[in-house]
């Protein structure tokens, strides 16, 4: 289970979805570090991230039924219950109480900052977030790539073109300078005259050496244009990101 990455990457929080894209009665894949998750949303709320393999057989999980209590098994129709990934029942036995030990590897959860965030091991905290005091926050389009995550970094340091207000500016003029918060936490911030200030902050999602998911929170203040214009903005320059990260 995430052979051969560092303790501080296992140990800590990555964004692996959007919450909007995690419903109820339905199952996510997604993938961290060369370990694949299913991703689902319990009828009360509650979202689990367990490893996308059946103990039983080894079947996918993220191909099965989520009921709203119980995650089936598409392969022989075993339950687990959410929460705690129990066994709760055999199709072929089913007089017969699963044994304790017949559970599914369950991972650290949390939702924050309108993603749901991943941990492999037992992080302290928290994921890290924006600056608080916005008045919007928009989590744009995540894009996968082919690329790798300090590749996605390096494109980015070298200048995410954002414009304040793409209708009213040159986007071929940027506006704001990408930082790295850390390897995989960067943020350009946009600030001009009185209170109108920008920024998006781009969390990196491993899926392995070479590839990797971008997630992006666009947070305002005093910001009036367009929404729709920003999203398109932002997106078309992700997008570039992107081809500019997979050319390398």
């Amino acid at each position: 289970m995430a052979a051969g990455y560092t303790p501080d990457l296992v140990e800590r929080w990555f964004a692996v979805a959007r919450t909007e894209e995690v419903v109820p009665r339905h199952v996510v894949q997604a993938q961290l570090l060369d370990q694949e998750i299913a991703l689902w949303r319990d009828d009360a709320g509650a979202v689990n991230a367990w490893e996308n393999r059946c103990p039983h057989r080894g079947v996918r999980l993220s191909i099965g039924l989520n009921t709203g209590t119980e995650l089936r098994c598409q392969y022989h129709g075993w339950r687990y219950a959410t929460g705690s990934g129990q066994c709760t029942y055999i199709p072929a036995h089913p007089t017969q109480k699963p044994a304790a030990t017949m559970r599914v590897a369950r991972f650290g959860i949390t939702e924050a900052h309108g993603f749901v965030w991943v941990s492999l091991g037992t992080p302290a905290g928290p994921p890290q977030g924006p600056a608080t005091g916005c008045e919007h926050a928009t989590t744009l389009r995540s894009i996968y790539t082919e690329a790798s995550a300090a590749t996605i970094a390096a494109c980015l340091l070298r200048g995410y073109r954002f414009a304040l207000d793409p209708l009213g500016a040159d986007e071929s003029s940027p506006d704001a300078v990408v930082v790295a918060e850390d390897a995989y936490t960067l943020r350009a911030k946009s600030s001009h005259a009185g209170e109108r200030e920008a920024a998006v902050t781009f969390f990196l999602q491993p899926m392995g050496a070479s590839q990797t998911v971008i997630h992006g929170l666009l947070t305002t203040h005093g910001v009036a244009a367009d929404r729709l214009a920003v999203l398109r903005h932002h997106h078309r320059q992700m997008t570039a990101l992107r081809d500019a990260a997979e050319s390398r």
